[in-house]
């Protein structure tokens, strides 16, 4: 019940939150000074006991952000493609439902690694709390689009197998 005093008392979180705790994560629908009660994506309810809760990870306090990392070929020219990216975000910052979504502009972060078969550019966009899903699938879907359009390749796994020895029987 001490741990559940606190939480309300110091708005660790509160009803309309989504949040990560003890091993799950959900939107709040229920704190009181004995448990918190999530529902997650699925639809599952979790009941957590506040004394077991070490350690809450608040996705929604404030404002959230949406980090994506796109994984483009070894071939194709960076600056260009972080111009297209600035591009794509330029335009989803001025249209609507995502224009009222998003707070600051998309950050190009720049070169994140070397993959094995792939470089790796890292970019961020702060959002209005619970809607950094949102804007990252749509900010994923147009740079999919886009760069079919301009040819740029995605770069994904590829196996060869044999089976076999050569010359053995």
């Amino acid at each position: 019940m001490i741990s559940g005093f606190f939480i309300i008392l110091e708005n660790q979180y509160r009803i309309g939150d989504v949040i990560e705790v003890a091993g799950v994560s959900g939107l709040v629908e229920s704190v009181s000074l004995r448990k918190t009660v999530l529902r997650d994506l699925e639809g599952r309810v979790h009941t957590v006991p506040n004394g077991e809760i070490k350690i809450v990870s608040n996705l929604s306090k404030e404002w959230s952000r949406s980090v994506l990392d796109l994984g483009i070929s070894y071939r194709e020219d960076i600056d260009q493609v972080i111009d297209l990216l600035s591009q794509i975000g330029k335009e989803l910052e001025n249209e609507e439902p995502y224009k009222s979504a998003i707070l600051e502009p998309l950050q190009i972060l720049g070169v994140e690694k070397f993959g094995e078969s792939q470089l790796v550019i890292r970019m961020m966009v702060k959002t209005i709390p619970l809607k950094q899903w949102e804007v990252g699938r749509e900010l994923r879907r147009r740079i999919k689009n886009r760069f079919d359009e301009k040819g740029i390749q995605i770069p994904y796994p590829h196996r060869v197998l044999l089976w076999g020895e050569p010359g053995r029987k």
